[in-house]
């Protein structure tokens, strides 16, 4: 039902879709489907363990675990995207996530060894990005991939909206232990619509890294996908947990969640704008916006004390991050189409290089503890953010080199 209903609103908006719109539209369900699950409690891991006795020296070692597990997990992701498709690696990630959600019910009676939590979330996340990135970058049009990365991230964020503010409700009004259930029960649905199609590439590859011209892609692309890729640490991970610790100390999971689905609904009607924007050749400008307003909302996040001026906050960073995460993403899904035979040996090798930079701005995190108060340390990983914002505009994608 709701694939035909895609089918006919969203289609006549892609007129130069003649075939593989059955992908696009099971990609824009199953992705709509799997954010609203994931946002149902993802957003919420930090501060569940938080809320259960771990320290935020204890929480920030999960995160830094989570992304430093990343440099094995990747590729190891890889070989089974290359051995069973895409579609299948976001289904076998949903089933990981759901064994990752279970385990995390039982943490306050068992009380799980965090690297281990960090090693199943890890695994679940990383798998399904190295498959939905490889599956999107195969399927989007040449022309009008901007547009379609458009509406991918307006149905992920329908989810993302309606997941923070469902998954809040049921943890303040009974607990998080009922989020985590309702989470298992809609990622469970998002394998559903994964089987209407095959799967877009060939299966049983064998994937290598030898002569991808390693040197050179680390050198042209490492630097601003890094910095997107911390910022995005910083808006998803770090802010979440400043926020609900010490801005909503009283009803916070209801707090959180109304406050991420609100800039979430924010995001949706710039992302569409945004994507035409890439399309017409103009994403560099787009990019250079998005980083310095970035810059400058994690510099405001630094005094935000208060519901309002977090609130507010929100519903302007994610505008503003997705300025530059748009033109980012879509010059790095054309790059990836670039490196003929070795598009997931692409995807890995980035996965393997981001998650450096993002397991080293936790690591800073932990440094920081030693030095200063909890809430000095987060506050000094957001003017970290800062300045790390700036460095997305350091690219050299052929995608946004633009028209004089």
């Amino acid at each position: 039902m709701l694939k035909k209903a895609i089918k006919r609103h969203i289609h006549k908006r892609h007129p130069w879709r003649t075939i593989k719109f059955d992908e696009l539209a099971e990609i824009y369900i199953s992705m709509t489907l799997r954010s609203f699950g994931f946002s149902a409690i993802g957003v919420f891991v930090p501060i569940y363990l938080f809320k259960t006795g771990v320290s935020l020296q204890g929480v920030l070692f999960f995160l830094f675990c989570f992304f430093a597990f990343r440099l094995f997990t990747a590729p190891l992701s890889g070989k089974i995207v290359g051995l069973i498709g895409p579609k299948h690696g976001i289904a076998l990630s949903n089933v990981l996530f759901i064994v990752f959600l279970s385990i995390l019910l039982t943490y306050e009676t068992i009380l799980w060894p965090l690297p281990f939590l960090a090693f199943m979330y890890t695994m679940a996340n990383g798998l399904f990005f190295v498959s939905y990135h490889t599956d999107f970058s195969k399927i989007k049009h040449a022309s009008h991939g901007g547009k379609e990365l458009g509406w991918l991230y307006i149905f992920e964020r329908v989810g993302s909206a309606l997941g923070p503010v469902v998954g809040g409700m049921l943890a303040g009004f009974f607990n998080p232990q009922v989020s985590i259930i309702f989470a298992i029960m809609v990622i469970f649905g998002s394998l559903i619509p994964l089987f209407m199609t095959n799967e877009p590439v060939k299966v049983h590859q064998k994937i290598t890294l030898r002569g991808m011209g390693i040197k050179k892609i680390i050198k042209s692309d490492a630097i601003s996908l890094t910095a997107l890729n911390v910022v995005n640490v910083a808006h998803g991970a770090v802010w979440p947990l400043f926020i609900g610790v010490f801005v909503f100390s009283d009803n916070t999971y209801q707090a959180l969640g109304f406050i991420v689905g609100v800039s979430m609904v924010v995001s949706m009607i710039s992302a569409r704008m945004y994507g035409k924007i890439v399309d017409r050749k103009r994403g560099s400008s787009l990019l250079i916006f998005g980083s310095l307003s970035t810059t400058v909302v994690n510099i405001v996040r630094v005094f935000s004390f208060n519901p309002v001026t977090a609130a507010s906050i929100s519903a302007v960073a994610e505008p503003s991050e997705l300025a530059a995460k748009m033109p980012l993403v879509k010059a790095y899904y054309d790059e990836a189409d670039s490196h003929e035979g070795y598009r997931i040996a692409y995807i890995v090798l980035t996965e393997v290089v981001v998650s450096v930079g993002k397991a080293s701005f936790m690591l800073l995190g932990l440094a920081g503890l030693l030095f200063l108060s909890d809430q000095h340390t987060l506050q000094m990983m957001f003017v970290v953010a800062a300045i790390v914002s700036l460095p997305m505009m350091v690219q050299n994608f052929p995608a946004l080199r633009e028209k004089k």
